[in-house]
């Protein structure tokens, strides 16, 4: 098996991993009390531009499902992709796992990411790989 498929594999069980995590996600009921060191007052929600964050809010990118936690104490969104860029969203749920970007990223979006992480540049005008199965 060559390195890209090991690659692709790994990005494919990936994708279906955090497809599961985030139904099960909608499945909890957080913030109907008592939930874990937050008081039960926890939400998720979707990200949106202009609006005010505090740290630790989880924001779901709603164009990709993706789940982010905000890191400055505070701040205004601008948009997911600059946001992402200048370090004020943290991926959840990518330890020690590959993340993907369809750009170069910047210094700041590789210093919000977990340790271990691998990084992997693509371009969605490539052609896809898919492996004989």
């Amino acid at each position: 098996m060559t390195v890209f498929e090991k690659i692709f594999k790994a990005i494919r069980a990936q994708s279906i991993l955090i497809m599961n995590i985030a139904d099960k996600l909608q499945e909890l009921e957080i913030g109907k009390g008592g939930g874990g060191g937050g008081g039960g007052n926890a939400t998720i929600s979707d990200y949106e531009s202009g609006k005010r964050y505090k740290r630790n809010t989880l924001v779901v990118d709603p164009s990709t499902e993706t789940v982010y936690r905000v890191l400055p104490s505070e701040y205004t969104s601008v948009t997911v992709v600059s946001d992402k860029e200048n370090g004020y969203l943290k991926l959840v749920g990518f330890e020690s796992d590959i993340v993907t970007f369809d750009h170069n990223p910047s210094q700041a979006e590789i210093d919000a990411l977990p340790d271990d992480s691998v990084v992997v540049i693509y371009s969605p005008t490539d052609v896809p790989y898919i492996p004989d199965t």
